[in-house]
C-alpha cells in the first residue's frame, strides 16, 4: 500500500519517510490541496522503472536470456583469449 499524505505533513517527516521507503519500498504519495502533486520512490524503484521503460533494453535482455536457456554462452576466458 502506498503511503498518502499532504506536503505540510511530509515536511515535518521527511527523514523518517525516506527510510520507510526504502526499508519498506513504499512509494510516497505527495498532495497539495487534496490532489497527488508528486511521488517519492526508492532509487530501486526507479531504476526499475527506467528500465522497463527502455525497449530495446528490455529486448536485449530477453535475447540474452534465450542465450542462456539455450546454451549460446561463452566464458570469459574463450572471449578473451587472444587478448
Amino acid at each position: 500500500m502506498d503511503i498518502i499524505m499532504p506536503v505540510s505533513e511530509v515536511r515535518s517527516k521527511l527523514a523518517s519517510l525516506v527510510k520507510r521507503i526504502k526499508k519498506e519500498d513504499k512509494q510516497l504519495i505527495l498532495t497539495k490541496n487534496g490532489r497527488a502533486a508528486a511521488v517519492m520512490i526508492s532509487p530501486e524503484a526507479l531504476e526499475t522503472l527506467e528500465i522497463m521503460a527502455d525497449r530495446k533494453l528490455l529486448a536485449s535482455i530477453a535475447r540474452g536470456m534465450e542465450d542462456l536457456e539455450k546454451g549460446r554462452v561463452y566464458t570469459h576466458k574463450e572471449v578473451f583469449k587472444n587478448v
